[in-house]
């Protein structure tokens, strides 16, 4: 028995065909190959010593300027946007 008939009898049960499981993985429903993106995908920053709301938009955006929606997005956390302390998780909103 040459490797190609072990290794089907390996993966085949009983009467069943080695081939017809190839059959039924071919007509199984197929995957979309492009996912759909995510409308509010948002990631989590932990703030480090010496950074600002406006060096994070500068570093994640690449625009300072936009320091406020990450500021908007996490309003419940941060008292002012001044006020961003070592360790403090925020979630930086996407700008798609």
């Amino acid at each position: 028995m040459g490797i190609f008939e072990q290794i089907k009898n390996a993966f085949s049960k009983g009467d069943e065909d080695f081939e017809d499981k190839e059959v039924v993985a071919e007509a199984a429903t197929p995957v979309p190959t492009t996912p759909e993106p995510l409308a509010d995908a948002a990631e989590l920053y932990t703030v480090q010593s010496g950074d600002t709301l406006w060096r994070i938009a500068d570093r994640v955006y690449g625009d300072g300027e936009k320091y406020m929606s990450i500021f908007e997005a996490n309003s419940e956390v941060l008292g002012s946007p001044d006020a961003v302390l070592p360790g403090q998780e925020l979630t930086i909103p996407s700008q798609g």
